[in-house]
């Protein structure tokens, strides 16, 4: 299984830059919201054109590339906490036909930004089989920042927000006790990949 065909999966382009080491653009890759599915959600839950996306959690910019291919956006917002992603998503989206702003910062310390759609896929790692039996004490705050999420999408009041994670009951019964709709959305059905997620919506 080559890194060339984990592009595929995700839905990247094969010329989207990563680092050169090994384990981290595997690890950046596989943590990565697939594009294709971006696009086939903007297209089906989003209407107009000329809109403002802002992305809480950008990674490697999944969802926007999406927002880009979706034709829906002229402008594009991503926020990133880890600097060297802020650095190679200004590399790669610097390529393509939007306008587009990198923040590199932590998503709770920003101002107030106005978008028409939000989405956010906060860390999954607390969520994880995996840190089960790795016996994993780090807490990437998959539960604060779901809440931050929901606190902030309700200050903008955009059209539309996404919320996007592993599929877990705690949070699936945050979102939907605060009016959002919940689903198990199988990413097979858009993307050559078994990848059932949680998928929260919130309209305005």
């Amino acid at each position: 299984f080559s890194f060339e065909e984990a592009l595929y999966a995700q839905t990247f382009p094969n010329w989207w830059i990563f680092p050169e080491t090994k384990t981290k653009k595997w690890k950046w890759l596989g943590e990565a919201f697939p594009p294709k599915v971006a696009e086939h959600l903007f297209n089906n839950y989003v209407t107009g054109k000329d809109l403002v996306l802002l992305d809480l959690f950008a990674g490697i910019g999944g969802w926007g590339l999406g927002a880009v291919w979706s034709g829906r956006f002229r402008k594009v917002i991503m926020v990133e906490i880890d600097r060297e992603k802020c650095r190679y998503l200004d590399i790669n989206f610097s390529k393509l036909d939007i306008d587009y702003e990198i923040i590199c910062s932590d998503a709770r310390e920003i101002d107030i930004i106005k978008a028409d759609v939000i989405t956010s896929s906060p860390p999954c790692e607390d969520l994880t089989v995996l840190k089960f039996f790795n016996y994993n004490p780090t807490d990437a705050g998959t539960v604060s920042l779901t809440f931050f999420t929901i606190s902030y999408v309700n200050k903008v009041r955009p059209v539309i927000a996404f919320y996007e994670n592993v599929y877990r009951k705690i949070l699936r019964d945050i979102l939907t006790s605060y009016g959002w709709s919940v689903s198990r959305f199988d990413m097979s059905k858009i993307i050559p990949q078994k990848r059932i997620r949680l998928l929260g919506t919130k309209k305005f």
